[in-house]
Formats: C-alpha cells, structure tokens, sequence
C-alpha cells in the first residue's frame, strides 16, 4: 500500500472478557505470537473467552491552529486498512484542490471555531452539567452542516443568518432558541477578539430571533376521561404483560418527574411506615449520551419529599413487591442496563404511547418519513407529570403548594407550564359563579327577561 505524507495508518485488535477472565490469558497464547494483526483477528474471533474486535483507522493530518498550536487531525474508520487510507487519500485530495490543509487564524476563523471552546470552557468551569454540554454540541454538530458556518466569519452577512433563521422557524421554539443561543455566542465572541466590526445578533437593530411556526401535538395534561381510562388498563393489565405499570401510576399520582422516578433507591428513598419518598437526585446523560444516576435534582428546588396519599401509596407498594434486587437498589431495574441498572427514557416513553395508541388516547395523523400516512398518539411521560398538576388544580389546591409538590422554584412555572385545565371543569365553575351572582341578586333584572328593555 502507498504511503503519503500526513496520513497514518493502523489496525487495532481489542478484546473484552466474556467472563472473569485475566485480561493477561491472551499475551502468552500461541495465536497471538508474532504474527500480523489482520491474521491475530481471523485467529482469535471466535475466542471462548474474549470478544475480539477489530478497527481499521487513517488518520490524515489537516492543519494547526496558530492560536492554540493544536494540530488538527481526522479519522477515517474501514473495514480494512485499505478502504480507510483510500478514504482519507481522497479527503486529503479534494482538500487539496480547495487551497490546501486549513491552518485556523484569527481571520480565518468560522462560527463552530470561536463557539466549541466556548463550550468547552462552560463544562470545564462547571457551569454547565453534562447533558446540557453534549445537547449544545449536538446542535453546533447541526448548525456545522450549514455553509455560513463554515466561511469565515468575517465574510458572513446579515442576510446569510436572516435566511437561517428563516430556514428553521418550522422548527419548535425550544430548538430555535437553541440554535439562536450558539449564534449569539459565536458573533459576540467575533466582536469581542475584533474580528468583526459590526455585531448584528446584538444591539437594536440585531437580527432577532425567529417566531416558531412548529404545530406541536404535545398537550399538557390528559382529559378526565382519558386519564381514567388509563387509570382502569394499569389496574388490569397483569404486570408480567406490562412492567411499567406501577411507575405510570406512580408519575400520576405523585407527579414526579420520570427521571426522579427511575433513580429512587428503595433502601434511601422511599418510607411506607412514614408514608413519604424522598427526591433527591435525578437520571442525567453523560457527555456521550449515555444515561447515568446524577448526584442531585434538576433543580434545587427539586429537592423535597412527597407525603402519599391512599392512591400513590398503593402504586408504591405494588412497585415495592415487584422489586429486582441489585446492587444500585433501584426501585425500578432495568437488568439489561448493566452499568447502572437503568432504564432509557426514550423506551419508557415508547411503552406509553404504544399504550395510549391502543386505549385510542390523543390520536392524530401524520405523515412517516416513507411519505404514509399513521396513526399517532400526543402522550408522553412528561404528560403524567402536568396530568397531576391539572387534578390539583381542578381539586383547588393553593398554587403555593402545587409549586412546592411538584419541585418548582418559580410559580409562575407551575401554573404556566404544568397546569392545563379540563374543559369540563372550566364549564362546572362557570356555572358555581353564575350560581353566586344568582344567590347574591347580582345581574338578577338581566335573568329576568320580562323586565329587560328590548
């Protein structure tokens, strides 16, 4: 195989007991002596004892940054050495005819340039957790498939992110305010190393934030009706058919949030003799994606205690008894999940709407990604939560309370955010105060419609 400069290539063998084995059982063993790696491979695949596996990988060398002295590097992953060199031959080649290895200056610099240290210095100063730091790289990831972002940004133009923004308003506001949040860091960082003179995302006459024209089907709270016929599936169904039954009927009844639910520790935790749980903490997602038990709640507010009541004590024993024992005392196990026993939120979710399709729950259609039309479901986890919040409402608990149940640290979140009134509750107090006009003689010549002028 030819070789060029600036591009590295290799093959790496790893291995991962199948079971408690010495990691050290491989280097004595006759196949692994002295001979290439692709034939070590071949070889050692169908091990008893380790899974082999195996990775080509070129690594092709495509600048510096003059600012920092980091030497900018790509890889290109194959089934073989070959297929790998030949990818990164053919980058390099078509880098090439475009000027050459891009060596970063401080005139050359683009948005993801000045914004990924940004966020990097955010997660290493703690300020940010690691979630929140892998969801804004994710979206820079997005915004880099953009050409604006990928020019200079002292060759953008007010018009290139006018036309952005114009491009994403179908997007949901959440996103957008995503997008638009990196925009801002990236020009104000530009205007700040006065790499630009004019910053349009800041000032009077900045470009503002796209108004989201995206049509969601995520409602707040189920109906009456709806919540009760859930209620009746996760009280008949047998658990062996659905194991999720009594966290659902936990979220409904508590109003916890899904993820303080699939991190609560039945030995710290939860109290049947007191008849309390404790929140204390919550599931996160480390910088990779991958769900971990965080340390706190996702709020300070977060953290609080939850007297039960008859229902929600009764949805809490009958998670109780169908407890797997393990060693992270999860009250909900996932035994799949063995690095912390935990359950994806994602597929919790899908467990409930597969539920909501079949009990006919907030049913609408769509459009798939083949261009068929299907039949959807508006439920998610997080509907539980603001289906909670909706009863107590209508039940007229003081709103300073609700705030205080459900963990908020603002009431105008509770009440903004997590309240959706049912519309037959609506008609019922309109009727009590036409009641007390009535019983007051408040409008009483109006109801009297022989004595109204006409």
């Amino acid at each position: 195989m030819k070789k060029f400069k600036g591009i590295t290539v290799g093959t790496y063998i790893s291995k991962r007991a199948k079971g408690k084995y010495d990691a050290t059982v491989c280097a004595n063993c006759k196949n692994n002596k002295n001979i290439e790696k692709e034939k070590q491979y071949e070889l050692c695949k169908g091990c008893d004892k380790f899974y082999i596996s195996k990775t080509c990988k070129a690594v092709l060398t495509i600048g510096r940054d003059q600012t920092t002295g980091k030497t900018l590097r790509k890889s290109f992953v194959a089934n073989t050495e070959e297929e790998a060199f030949n990818m990164a031959l053919e980058y390099k080649i078509n880098l090439d005819k475009n000027g050459g290895p891009r060596i970063i200056t401080k005139t050359n610099k683009t948005l993801i340039d000045l914004v990924k240290p940004m966020i990097e210095e955010q997660f290493n100063l703690n300020q940010i957790i690691e979630s929140t730091y892998k969801r804004k790289l994710d979206t820079l990831k997005q915004l880099g498939k953009e050409s604006f972002a990928n020019k200079p940004i002292a060759k953008v133009i007010r018009e290139d992110i006018v036309n952005y923004l114009a491009k994403i308003k179908t997007y949901s506001k959440t996103t957008i305010k995503q997008n638009y949040e990196l925009l801002c860091m990236g020009f104000g960082e530009a205007y700040h190393q006065k790499i630009i003179k004019e910053n349009f995302l800041a000032g009077y006459k900045r470009v503002k934030k796209t108004k989201s024209e995206y049509v969601g089907h995520h409602r707040i709270a189920l109906t009456i009706d709806e919540q009760r016929k859930l209620i009746e599936f996760l009280n008949d169904v047998p658990y062996s058919k659905f194991k999720h039954k009594y966290l659902f009927l936990l979220l409904l009844s508590t109003g916890m949030r899904i993820g303080e639910a699939l991190v609560l520790d039945y030995t710290k935790d939860v109290d049947l003799e007191k008849g309390i749980i404790i929140i204390r903490r919550t599931q996160t997602k480390d910088a990779k994606g991958k769900s971990r038990i965080g340390e706190t709640t996702k709020t300070f507010s977060g953290q609080r205690t939850i007297n039960l009541n008859d229902i929600s004590k009764k949805a809490l024993e009958g998670a109780i008894k169908h407890i797997i024992p393990n060693k992270f005392h999860l009250l909900f196990y996932n035994s799949n999940n063995k690095q912390y026993g935990l359950y994806e939120e994602a597929s919790i979710n899908s467990a409930l709407k597969r539920a909501g399709l079949k009990l006919g729950i907030g049913l609408y259609e769509d459009i798939n990604s083949k261009g068929k039309k299907v039949t959807r479901t508006d439920i998610h986890t997080h509907m539980l939560r603001g289906t909670f919040a909706t009863r107590c409402a209508e039940a007229k608990i003081a709103p300073a309370v609700l705030k205080e149940i459900l963990g908020h640290s603002d009431i105008s979140i509770t009440m903004k955010y997590y309240v959706d009134i049912d519309n037959d509750f609506i008609k019922s107090e309109n009727e009590n105060v036409v009641n007390y006009l009535i019983e007051k003689n408040i409008f009483g010549a109006l109801l009297d419609k022989e004595k109204i002028a006409i």
